[in-house]
């Protein structure tokens, strides 16, 4: 499903319900020094909490990056053609056991880099994920330039 309206700083869409995908195309935004984007990427929000204000906020901030498609479990395994990128894993809700998913992610996708956004991390969950084939393991909060900084310079790095 591709729903028409980007997301903006006031509104996010008009959908309800259980997220297979939510795809935004934000290539045409402004970053926040007001520059122009040149080279969009393509990142995948990977997350089964759909309702969540957090995930709303995520897509707003890296949308400066790209284009954003936002799905869930279920919705990623469906789509095998999709290429990333970048991938953001939110360990909230997941069907599967987080390194596990992380692991089938890096299977999946060898060249991208994982990024894994957890509320609640501890050590031996990060050594877990790192193993599994993430690139980070970085706690979940409001802390906008640090995670932006960080994607991007995971996207800058040659794979």
């Amino acid at each position: 499903m591709i729903l028409p309206a980007p997301i903006t700083k006031t509104s996010f869409g008009k959908y309800h319900g259980r997220i297979g995908v939510f795809i935004v195309d934000l290539s045409n935004a402004f970053i926040k020094t007001g520059v122009n984007i040149v080279d969009s990427k393509s990142i995948g929000v990977l997350s089964n909490n759909d309702q969540s204000p957090w995930l709303k906020h995520l897509a707003e901030v890296l949308g400066s990056l790209g284009t954003i498609t936002i799905c869930s479990e279920i919705g990623l395994s469906e789509k095998p053609e999709w290429q990333f990128d970048l991938l953001v894993l939110d360990a909230s809700g997941l069907q599967m056991e987080l390194a596990e998913r992380v692991g089938w992610l890096h299977g999946r996708f060898p060249a991208v880099p994982i990024v894994v956004l957890t509320s609640s991390p501890t050590w031996r969950r990060a050594r877990a994920v790192l193993q599994a084939g993430a690139s980070d393991y970085m706690r979940r909060s409001m802390e906008d330039d640090m995670l932006l900084e960080r994607c991007r310079s995971l996207i800058a790095w040659p794979s």
